[in-house]
């Protein structure tokens, strides 16, 4: 590997100058490279200071601009006092301005200018070569994105690749780079063709790809989208178009509990309560502002997430002045692209490639948008924007009685895309015979989910599987998520154990346990209950003997709970929102 070459502090490589490693095959493995679109947020990017070299913190660190690492006790400081003069007087006393200074100084190495060009030094930390090439660091960071292991043990890790790009930055040139990068992969493994996985937000990358580089077609063997935001994300809609749920019963009583575990979101409740109305929402405002101004407004690669039916109406909030015309010009093709995004893919399909989709469902998205209650998500997703379009009832609510599947897209009567709770008609979906659901699956968690990673890694390696009929027993259309990313590594640790050291009886019960959870997970077609049943058998053996800290909550935070939780609500109910 001395010849591979690191993207290290001072050897920045952007993609498609610097050549790797030739990949073993030359080309004839049968094994098609694959190269990931990540998702938000799955990239780093470090502060540089005026000479271009990383800035370093009081602390010998090294600051990141993504993810954040400001600092907080510094912030904090600058906040106390005017926070303590407006609870003793009563007044804003610039309060809400001071907040808004501080979230624009955390988000402003992420900023751009009203032309689209970034305002602050930063350095993206690039993967211009295979996984193969990669220090064990950058590998590390890499499977904690997308374990594709198993595609590396089968295909080689010379055929996968990491497309870096900053999910604050510009749309366009993200979209021509990973072109060239594409090409650039062809070249150095010597294959005519590539996979390509774009998951979550790399779904809008995907989108600018396909509508400004349509030859790209012949580059490609398989497109495998995971819970893609082909039609943006109702949650950015409604940010952009001041939609939000940050007033009334939702900011004081539901929002918090909704995504703070435990007693923490009660707790956040009753400090609401502590400045006055007028104060909490003229901070809330400035805040939103501030971030709109920092990181939203600018950033064409955040204006993709802005789905169709919301566009017009946040253009016409945030771009719509000269300042903004170029940001306006990049964002009105880009919502083209969105537009064509059907018809780009069904093109895609008449060239030959195949397309597949993985996406999860029933959850709703999270509370602080103001659409939360009104569509099927993922968390974060809506959707009819990862599933193409897929019809579906509301969390947890079947569609009516006596639907019939509306085959949009699926033109076999014999064919059945209802899901079996009744939920989602995948024939509406612009790919039903392509289309994989998992049910209650969180979109944070899918990476997590080792069924949609053996999925997608089936999809990749295996050119034979060729639809939801290939293998139903393995992967039906509709399954249930899971998470069991941390069962693996609690399995391997337990066949470490001295096995001499233990008692007979713990003995026998560790082995049956990871023979139970192993062949839970083996099942790629899930069962919940089969799922949790082996996991908590698993998780009480090693906590018995040591190897797991018991997964118990402790009796003060049992009573701030209940305490807490009974608290929050009476003041809703005594006083209201205030």
């Amino acid at each position: 590997m001395e010849h591979c070459t690191h993207n290290s502090p001072n050897n920045k490589i952007p993609a498609g100058k610097e050549g790797g490693v030739p990949a073993r095959c030359g080309g004839k493995c049968g094994h098609c490279p694959t190269v990931i679109i990540h998702g938000i947020g799955q990239s780093e990017l470090y502060v540089l200071d005026e000479n271009g070299k990383r800035k370093i913190d009081k602390n010998g660190r090294e600051i990141m601009a993504w993810p954040l690492s400001a600092d907080m006790k510094s912030i904090a400081r600058g906040l106390a006092r005017p926070m303590l003069k407006m609870l003793i007087t009563r007044k804003d006393n610039g309060f809400s301005d001071k907040a808004a200074a501080a979230v624009k100084s955390i988000f402003a190495p992420n900023a751009s200018a009203p032309d689209g060009r970034r305002t602050g030094r930063t350095e993206l930390v690039r993967y211009p070569n295979s996984v193969a090439c990669c220090s064990e660091k950058e590998k590390n960071f890499i499977y904690s994105c997308i374990r594709l292991t198993h595609y590396t043990q089968t295909a080689g890790e010379d055929h996968l690749y990491y497309f870096a790009y900053d999910s604050f930055g510009n749309n366009l040139s993200v979209a021509e780079e990973l072109f060239h990068f594409i090409q650039k992969v062809k070249e150095e493994t010597g294959h005519s063709k590539i996979n390509l996985v774009p998951v979550s937000l790399g779904g809008t990358i995907a989108n600018s790809l396909f509508e400004f580089y349509p030859q790209v077609s012949g580059d490609l063997n398989r497109v495998v989208y995971i819970v893609p935001a082909l039609d943006g994300s109702n949650i950015v809609g409604d940010i952009y178009t001041g939609n939000l749920s940050l007033k009334g019963k939702m900011l004081y009583n539901d929002l918090f509990p909704s995504f703070m575990r435990g007693y923490k979101g009660y707790l956040v409740n009753l400090l609401l309560r502590i400045p006055p109305r007028k104060v909490l929402s003229a901070a809330i405002e400035k805040t939103l502002a501030a971030l709109q101004e920092t990181v939203f407004s600018n950033s064409t690669v955040m204006w993709g997430l802005v789905p169709c039916a919301y566009y017009s109406e946040a253009a016409a909030r945030h771009i719509s002045d000269p300042a903004h015309a170029e940001i306006k010009r990049q964002a009105d093709l880009y919502h083209m692209a969105q537009l064509h995004s059907k018809n780009n893919i069904l093109s895609l399909v008449e060239h030959g490639v195949s397309v597949f989709d993985i996406v999860d469902y029933n959850k709703p998205l999270y509370a602080i948008a103001g659409s939360w209650g009104q569509c099927n998500a993922d968390g974060v997703i809506h959707l009819g924007s990862t599933s193409m379009g897929a019809a579906s009832g509301l969390v947890d609510t079947p569609l009516p009685n006596g639907y019939t599947q509306q085959n949009t897209f699926c033109k076999n009567p014999s064919h059945n895309h209802i899901s079996p709770d009744g939920i989602v008609d995948a024939s509406a979906g612009l790919l039903p015979d392509h289309t994989f659901y998992f049910y209650n699956q969180q979109h944070e968690g899918t990476g997590r989910n080792d069924v949609i990673i053996k999925l997608a890694t089936e999809l990749l390696l295996n050119d034979c599987f060729k639809d939801i009929d290939t293998m139903p027993e393995r992967f039906p259309q509709f399954n249930t998520g899971r998470e069991t990313r941390n069962l693996s590594n609690d399995i391997a640790n337990a066949k470490k154990t001295d096995w001499n050291s233990l008692a007979p009886a713990d003995a026998a019960e560790l082995k049956a346990a990871i023979e139970q959870t192993e062949t839970m997970l083996e099942n790629t077609v899930v069962v919940f209950e089969e799922f949790t049943a082996a996991r908590e058998r698993l998780y009480a053996i090693l906590a018995k003997i040591g190897l797991r800290s018991p997964p118990r909550k402790s009796h003060f935070e049992k009573f701030a709970l209940s305490f807490l939780k009974f608290a929050s609500g009476s003041l809703f109910k005594l006083f209201g929102p205030q």
